[in-house]
């Protein structure tokens, strides 16, 4: 099975954003932690007050996530008399199957994303904090969320893992088919695949952070990259000044 490194790298490098881990751990704006390489280490959460003040806003339209790595999926209808007595008439078998021990799934459409509405106040807040002895720098705020209503996420713990499910016989192989699975009446079987979260939800597998950084001298893009990790993506980094000495870096 891939590490909780690998994951998080190889979904930060897909998506641009921070994935959750575990992937259906609870995640909200205003949680704050370490970053520890592609990771997110949860240690508090700003006080309900300070989180009101920063306002939230909801992203008009949803997004989708169909990521598939070092893994494959497919409808077979033409089964065979062995299949045919397992799923059944009018079923077929959907096969998710992984070509190495670092495969993943990652199955999440209709995402809903939330995030705070002023970055100008939260720069303002963690500098209040920090003035008053209550901030770590080393810290990073949760900024933005983004929640599922169903997904599903596999992770392979060997070359040649794989799962079968039962589905209807028209059942078009999409990221919707896979995010609705359910283990409890679809799975058929399953070898060799470690972690297993099919048609969970809702759940918050994704989210971006932002961390308050001294202000230095260059090309922000470059200098702050550090701060929230970013060597593993292509994005920019989106930098707001606070006061003459301190910007807060989001990414």
């Amino acid at each position: 099975m891939p590490s909780q490194q690998q994951y998080g790298s190889s979904i930060r490098r897909e998506t641009s954003l921070f994935a959750n881990w575990p992937p259906n751990a609870p995640r909200e704006i205003g949680d704050y932690g370490r970053v520890n390489g592609a990771l997110f280490e949860y240690f508090g959460c700003l006080g309900s007050e300070e989180i009101a003040t920063l306002g939230k806003r909801q992203s008009p339209s949803a997004a989708s996530y169909d990521i598939m790595i070092k893994s494959s999926r497919s409808v077979s209808t033409h089964l065979s008399a062995e299949a045919k007595a397992t799923a059944g008439g009018g079923k077929a078998l959907l096969e998710i199957m992984f070509s190495s021990e670092e495969g993943i799934v990652f199955a999440a459409p209709s995402i809903r994303i939330t995030e705070i509405s002023s970055m100008a106040a939260l720069g303002r807040l963690l500098n209040e904090r920090r003035r008053a002895g209550n901030w770590i720098m080393g810290h990073a705020v949760v900024v933005q969320v983004s929640t599922a209503k169903s997904a599903t996420i596999l992770l392979s713990n060997q070359a040649g893992a794989g799962m079968q499910f039962e589905v209807a016989a028209d059942a078009p192989v999409n990221v919707q088919l896979v995010a609705g699975l359910d283990a409890g009446v679809s799975l058929i079987s399953s070898h060799g695949v470690g972690m297993k979260i099919i048609g969970e939800g809702p759940l918050t597998p994704l989210f971006k952070l932002a961390s308050l950084k001294r202000r230095v001298a260059g090309d922000p893009g470059i200098v702050y990259r550090e701060a929230v990790t970013m060597t593993e993506t292509e994005g920019e980094l989106d930098v707001h000044d606070v006061d003459d000495d301190y910007v807060l870096v989001v990414g």
